[in-house]
C-alpha cells in the first residue's frame, strides 16, 4: 500500500543519478529564517551516538516523544555505504538527527519481527544470502509509487504516523535543511520551495 503524498514534489537530481522527492506543505504567511546553527541538542562532539532498531524506537517514542528517522537499507546497496561513511558520519547531521530524531536503522533484508500499527511484519522467505528476500515492513513503510528502492529514508511523527519516504543517497547539504525541515515542524506551515531559501547551513560553518 502506497503512502498518500503530501503534495505535488519538488525533485533534487542527485549526486547518484537518482531523484529524490521532498513534499512541501501549505502553509504560513510569515516565514522564519530556520537555522541548523549548533546548539545543546546539536552538539558534533557527541560520543554517544546510536542507531536503534525500529523496535527500540518505536517504544522510545513513548518516552521521548521524538520522530524516527528510519535508514532503510541493504548490505549490498552502495549508496547506503555512502550515506554511512559521507554523509550520516558527518557531526552536523548527527547533531540534527539526535536533536530531532531517533536515528533508526533497518535492514529491508533482515529478519526481525516488527509490531507497527497493531500489525505484525517478518521477512516470510528471509535468506541470510544478499537478495533472497524483502521484509514485509520494507514494502509497508518504504514503498513509493516508483516502487522500493534502497536507501530509503523513512520520516514518521512523534506518535509514529507516516511523514514522507526519501529514496536515494544524499549529501550532507542535500540532507541538512530536510532534517530541520521535518524536525522543527516547519512542513506543517511552510511549503519547502520558500523554507528552502531561508535556510542558514550549519556546514558552512565546520
Amino acid at each position: 500500500m502506497y503512502k498518500k503524498l503530501l503534495l505535488p514534489a519538488v525533485l533534487f537530481l542527485l549526486t547518484a543519478g537518482l531523484l529524490i522527492t521532498v513534499l512541501p506543505v501549505r502553509g504560513a504567511d510569515e516565514i522564519a529564517v530556520v537555522s541548523a546553527k549548533p546548539g545543546s541538542g546539536d552538539d558534533s562532539t557527541k560520543e554517544d551516538f546510536h542507531w536503534y532498531s525500529i523496535n527500540e524506537s518505536l517504544s522510545l517514542q513513548k518516552e521521548t516523544n521524538k520522530k524516527i528517522f528510519m535508514d532503510v537499507f541493504t548490505t549490498w546497496c552502495g549508496p547506503c555505504r555512502m550515506l554511512d561513511q559521507g554523509t550520516f558520519s558527518n557531526p552536523v547531521i548527527r547533531g540534527l538527527l539526535d536533536k530531532y530524531y531517533l536515528p533508526t536503522k533497518f535492514n529491508a533484508e533482515g529478519n526481525d519481527t516488527v509490531t507497527y500499527n497493531g500489525q505484525t511484519f517478518v521477512n516470510q522467505n528471509y535468506s541470510p544470502q544478499a537478495r533472497k528476500s524483502t521484509h514485509q515492513f520494507a514494502i509497508y513503510i518504504a514503498s513509493r509509487p516508483e516502487g522500493l528502492g534502497y536507501p530509503t529514508m523513512v520520516f514518521l511523527d512523534e506518535q509514529g504516523n507516516m511523514i514522507q519516504p526519501i529514496a536515494g543517497y544524499l549529501t550532507p547539504q542535500q540532507l541538512e535543511p530536510i532534517l530541520v525541515f521535518f524536525g522543527t515542524d516547519a512542513y506543517k506551515t511552510t511549503d519547502w520551495n520558500t523554507f528552502l531559501q531561508n535556510f542558514n547551513s550549519a556546514l558552512t560553518q565546520q
